[in-house]
């Protein structure tokens, strides 16, 4: 990775990094280095990007209020806009907030136009409804919701001289119609304004009402409002307005998305009266690329750029593109290593690593052939069907484990839970339970010695080169080693007071006392101290050495605790089958293939970060993020 530094007129800025932003090789970092410490930024005013952003947001939501929109709005930005939109963001802004004014009034204009339509059509559903010889002999008329009706049901059936008709006027109201005696309209009146039944002359009005008697004017205003009603509806047609809104929403979305880029480029690049400044990281393999973008700048505009690689300094922080050391089938299996933390530029990068030691744990406690056939043919159908998401990191993940529980299924010699069918390459766990708990601790020392030496590997890079001595490294490298052959010896002898005069334990106190003076001599030499803080740090991490040593080495036997438990099952399946049948075997896989396969995977995690990385992996790193820029070229 090398830092990249660009000068140029501050004319052509936004060219720079619309050129940059296609290639989408570069990652930006604030400009920097005592070179530039007494530029300032431009004296003109700051932007405030952000309340531009809000602003065309809600411009955005008052056409919305208008228009029912359920599509999703796709934009792609012009090179001539993003130019654009660089050089004046405020003038751009206020011009598409003008062109909104514009739509906006006319839009509210049809809605107005959309309530008097909505009048009309009612006033002559009314009308309509309304049957003159029926309006004469009624007593009361109202416009009645549907569903208040059973209650003015039951009160007028209760009246016993009363009766009542109901004439549509739309899904959800009609006219209802109120015929008896004279006398009992006070209580008519008083049951319409309990119900919220509306009057005839509170919808019509008296004008329309007395029309409604005249059978033929009735004809000549139905009519009319029919006229009416349709000029109405072609003035109230929102939808035409989609047609401008649309493009408008699209403007807007664009401008929006191309404010959020420059405001973050802002924070980064410097612009000093008529100097543009940027730098940024890029990697070895696309400098090419880089490069090839800046000669084509140069013939664009006939200005010499100066462009300046530097090797980053120890104390810069650096990106790193850690998943790029992946082929691109197994990149979503990186998630195994960021989940535990993002890999720094001057630390081993553990994206194999991980992959590798974590099915092989998985492996040794999921030991089947059947079974971890099944999960690999899992994997490559998640792998083909879904390509973003967890689940198609699942799927990655899917084929090694099941690559690794099926050669350990050839080692331990079972099938679908189902011993005898393949001879044991190496041993069956349940048979030969003393050689898997070795086999197990052997694996434990050398994985934690090769987590530590990884460890002295950092410790190198990182330039404090004492660190790889004590806790970390060669201290802790000769305390677990010490203890392993320490555990051996004492498994033979059966002797423990004689394991005091063994080379292992001189082994062990050694790796120790380099554990407690690292940190002092560390204090030395850097510092140019020794305090009684050095001290302490060297007491801590000789405890620290010694539990830890312990606990790491013993936890390992979970491996071969879980290997038993899948035997285990191999055994039970094969009892239930004397009374189940074939029943038994498949219940015993389904569990093996949830529970089982849930609670491994679990345990692969825990001594994978735990025990394993903990001992070199800090995760402190910055994810390398390429600046890009997806633009359409305007001819």
């Amino acid at each position: 990775m090398k830092k990249i530094t660009v000068l140029t007129l501050s004319d052509y800025g936004g060219l720079v990094l619309e050129k940059l932003g296609e290639a989408g090789v570069i990652h930006l970092k604030e400009v920097s280095g005592p070179e530039y410490s007494e530029l300032l930024r431009s004296p003109e005013k700051e932007v405030d990007y952000g309340k531009l952003r809000d602003r065309l947001r809600q411009a955005a939501a008052r056409l919305l209020e208008h228009l029912k929109i359920e599509e999703s709005i796709e934009v792609e930005v012009s090179s001539a806009e993003f130019r654009r939109v660089w050089n004046d963001p405020e003038g751009v802004v206020e011009a598409v907030l003008e062109k909104v004014g514009e739509v906006s009034r006319e839009l509210k204009e049809r809605e107005e136009t959309r309530r008097l339509l909505n009048e009309e059509k009612m006033k002559l559903a009314c009308m309509r409804s309304l049957k003159p010889e029926e309006l004469k002999r009624c007593l009361m008329v109202g416009l009645v919701k549907y569903e208040v009706l059973p209650r003015l049901e039951g009160h007028i059936k209760r009246l016993g001289d009363t009766t009542y008709k109901v004439e549509e006027v739309s899904p959800e109201e009609g006219f209802v119609f109120i015929f008896g005696p004279e006398e009992r309209k006070p209580w008519i009146e008083t049951l319409f304004y309990i119900l919220d039944i509306k009057d005839i002359f509170d919808v019509l009005g008296v004008r329309d009402t007395l029309l409604v008697l005249d059978p033929e004017r009735r004809k000549e205003e139905i009519k009319r409002r029919e006229e009416e009603v349709l000029k109405l509806e072609e003035e109230s047609l929102v939808e035409v307005m989609r047609d401008r809104v649309m493009p408008l929403l699209r403007e807007i979305k664009r401008v929006d998305y191309i404010l959020g880029i420059i405001s973050k480029v802002k924070t980064l690049v410097l612009e000093s009266g008529a100097i543009f400044i940027m730098q940024g990281w890029v990697s070895d393999k696309d400098q090419g690329i880089l490069e090839r973008k800046i000669r084509e700048l140069r013939e664009e505009t006939g200005e010499l750029m100066v462009v300046q690689y530097e090797e980053p300094s120890p104390e810069e922080e650096v990106p790193s593109d850690a998943p790029s050391a992946l082929p691109p089938f197994l990149r979503p299996a990186f998630t195994l290593t960021s989940l535990r933390g993002w890999p720094s530029a001057h630390e081993v990068n553990p994206a194999w690593i991980t992959i590798l030691v974590f099915s092989f744990q998985f492996g040794m406690m999921f030991g089947d052939v059947g079974q971890g056939l099944v999960f690999l043919i899992l994997g490559f159908i998640l792998h083909r069907k879904y390509k973003k998401g967890m689940m198609s990191k699942l799927g990655v993940m899917f084929i090694p484990m099941g690559i690794s529980a099926m050669v350990f299924g050839f080692l331990y010699g079972e099938v679908f839970l189902v011993e005898g069918l393949l001879h044991p390459l190496l041993f069956s766990p349940m048979e030969n339970v003393g050689r898997l708990m070795k086999l197990v601790l052997g694996i434990a020392v050398v994985e934690l010695v090769f987590g530590l030496i990884l460890s002295m590997i950092n410790s190198i890079k990182s330039g404090h080169v004492l660190g790889a001595l004590g806790e970390h490294g060669l201290g802790f490298i000769l305390s677990i080693v010490g203890l392993y052959f320490g555990a051996q010896y004492f498994l033979r002898t059966g002797d423990v007071f004689a394991l005091f005069s063994h080379w292992s334990f001189f082994m062990i106190i050694a790796g120790l006392i380099l554990s407690f003076i690292e940190p002092v001599l560390s204090s030395l030499t850097v510092h140019k101290e020794l305090g009684f803080e050095a001290f302490g740090e060297g007491m801590g991490g000789l405890l620290m050495v010694f539990v830890e040593s312990l606990a790491n080495f013993f936890s390992f036997l979970r491996i071969a605790a879980f290997a038993l438990a899948h035997a285990s099952l191999a055994i039970a399946a094969h009892s239930m089958t004397h009374f189940m049948g074939p029943g038994g075997i498949i219940l015993m896989n389904l569990i093996g293939m949830t529970f089982e396969f849930i609670s491994s995977s679990v345990q692969s995690l825990r001594l994978l970060y735990y025990e394993f990385m903990g001992k070199f992996f800090h995760g402190g790193g910055i994810p390398f993020k390429p600046f890009q820029l997806k633009t359409q070229q305007v001819k």
